[in-house]
Order: structure tokens, then C-alpha cells, then sequence
């Protein structure tokens, strides 16, 4: 796979976002464009990517060098996750595959969530029958009592628009849960729990708790800890649904079989469109609703890519 161009960007986030304690004002990054114009995207975030500094400076000037030289791209020599994830971009463009709608989140203040509440389930109640809908909220954040409660009204509304079987609930605890604590949100939920993403601190807590659980971004600890070959099996032993970021998951082109819950990326709309694509060729899902952070000109590819970025010289 050669390199033909390589373009820098920047996207202003107005306001910032805040995420584990970090303020964001822009996203920036790099998007590589091979020799068919298939895109690939280089972009560690700043107080998310475990990724050195030197390391990302190193697989930059590895792309640099492709893109002078003429030479295919040796992946093997590159050292972040966030390089390997161009890489597969590049290598795997999926034009195939459509671009499947991402997971919808209900996040926020109780009160501002009961608010929103109607118009957001009824919009779910008008999709095709046949058609489940997966809503991703977040637990441990307030109260326990509170967050019951409010899924309680969340379930019982559900069941007044007869969306039983039709919509999925997926609750994040964020690692912030004790075993017996994520129990009462197991059972609130009952028939519309979908996943339970990082319910408690301990692996083994969550996985204990026999359900479906999120590794999310503690997998690459997890896969050095149990081995590659091992991983699935022992995945599988606990009922356990990885949830991955792919730009920071080594070899996550390899974990097709498991149908890895594609957790909230932040890449440009060139990566998020692919993360889409990927999605829908593991059959899987994806937290890609990002993009409502950028600017309406930055959220589709083709504008993006022309007022958002010049070449790398």
C-alpha cells in the first residue's frame, strides 16, 4: 500500500469538550491518502492514547517516508495503535459496506434526560418494525437510587410504546460500580439490557457477574494479560462482549468472531465513516455520534477534507 498524499487538519470544537478531566478544544490529526484515494487516519488524542510522543513523532516520519519515496507502507515497523489503525484503513477500505447509524446516548442531568425523554423514544417508536435500537447511558454518576429510578421511568415508557424487543439499553458504570450495585441496574433492567460496559473496577467482578461486559480501553491490558490466542476463549467462558476503541486496540481486525462493541471514537469524518463500515462488517455496533462536536462543515468528509485540512509538506 503506498502513500500519495498526506494531509493535516484541525477541528475547533466550540465549546470544548470534557472528557476524564480533560478540556478538548480542537481535534487534530493527520489523514493519509493512498495511491486509489483510500483514506486512512493518524490521530492520537492528547489524555487518551497511551502512545509515547517520540513513538507517534516515529510512525509520522514512517508515513513521510512512504509518501517521499514512493514505498509501500510496512506496518510491521509501525509503534502506536493510532499508525496501525491507518494502516488497516488503508489496507481494508470497505466501500462495500454501509455506513451503519451509531448507538444512540442519552446522557445528562436526570432531569434534562426526563425531559427529553418523549420526543427521544418516540422518534425510536417511528423506525421499521423489525428494527432494535440500542441507547447507551451512563451509570454511577449520580445517586444510585436516582439512576434507578430514572431507568424505572425509562423501562416503563418503553413498555407503554410496546418497544419491548425493540430497543436495547446499555448502560457504561465507567468501572465506578460495586458487583452488588451493578445487580440492582441488571435487574431494573431486566429484558432490555443490552451490554453492561465496565460495570466495576475488578475484571473478575465484572466478569462474575455473568453477563455481557465492556473491556473497552483497559482491552490492551487485558489481551497482553491473557495472550492473543487465549483471548476469545476465555471471553466467550464469561459471556463477555468486548467493547473496543479500534484506533487504540491492537489487532482489532482480528477480533471479527467476538463482534467487539465499537466504543465512542473521536476521528475525523473520514475515520468515523469507516468505523461505521466496520460496524456493519462485524455486525456489530458503534458509539460514533461524535461528530455532533464539530462544526456542520466539519462533519461530512468532503467539506471536512476541503476546508479543514492542507498538505503535509
Amino acid at each position: 500500500m503506498k502513500i500519495r498524499r498526506i494531509l493535516k487538519y484541525r477541528i475547533p470544537l466550540n465549546p470544548p469538550l470534557i472528557q476524564n478531566g480533560f478540556e478538548i478544544r480542537e481535534r487534530r490529526g493527520y489523514i493519509l491518502v493512498s495511491a486509489s484515494g483510500a483514506p486512512g487516519e493518524f490521530a492520537p488524542l492528547s489524555g487518551f492514547s497511551p502512545s509515547r510522543e517520540e513513538d507517534i513523532l516515529r510512525d509520522l516520519g514512517t508515513f513521510v517516508c512512504c509518501r517521499n519515496s514512493g514505498a509501500d507502507l510496512p506496518e510491521p515497523e509501525l509503534k502506536t495503535p493510532e499508525a496501525r489503525f491507518a494502516a488497516a484503513m488503508l489496507r481494508n477500505p470497505l466501500n462495500t459496506f454501509p455506513e451503519k447509524p451509531p448507538v444512540r446516548s442519552l446522557f445528562g442531568k436526570p432531569a434534562a434526560i426526563r425531559a427529553a425523554l418523549p420526543e427521544f423514544l418516540d422518534s425510536i417508536a417511528k423506525a421499521p418494525p423489525g428494527q432494535t435500537s440500542s441507547i447507551k447511558i451512563k451509570a454511577g454518576i449520580f445517586p444510585v437510587a436516582e439512576e434507578i429510578s430514572l431507568i424505572r421511568e425509562l423501562t416503563a415508557a418503553c413498555e407503554a410504546r410496546k418497544l419491548r424487543g425493540r430497543i436495547l439499553i446499555n448502560p457504561d458504570g465507567n468501572r465506578s460500580l460495586s458487583p452488588e450495585n451493578a445487580r440492582v441496574y441488571i435487574n431494573a433492567l431486566g429484558e432490555y439490557l443490552g451490554y453492561f460496559e465496565d460495570p466495576a473496577d475488578s475484571l473478575d467482578d465484572c466478569l462474575n457477574l455473568g453477563i455481557p461486559v465492556g473491556l473497552d480501553m483497559l482491552w490492551p491490558e487485558y489481551a497482553a494479560k491473557y495472550g492473543g490466542g487465549d483471548l476469545p476463549a476465555f471471553l466467550r467462558k464469561h459471556r463477555a462482549v468486548p467493547v473496543i476503541k479500534p484506533a487504540l486496540t491492537p489487532d482489532f481486525m482480528e477480533l471479527r468472531e467476538l463482534s467487539p462493541v465499537l466504543s465512542s471514537a473521536f476521528e475525523s469524518p473520514a475515520g468515523i465513516g469507516w468505523i461505521r463500515r466496520l460496524a456493519a462488517f462485524f455486525d456489530t455496533e458503534s458509539g460514533t455520534d461524535t461528530l455532533k462536536y464539530f462544526p456542520v462543515e466539519a462533519r461530512k468528509t468532503e467539506t471536512f477534507i476541503r476546508s479543514f485540512t492542507e498538505d503535509l509538506e
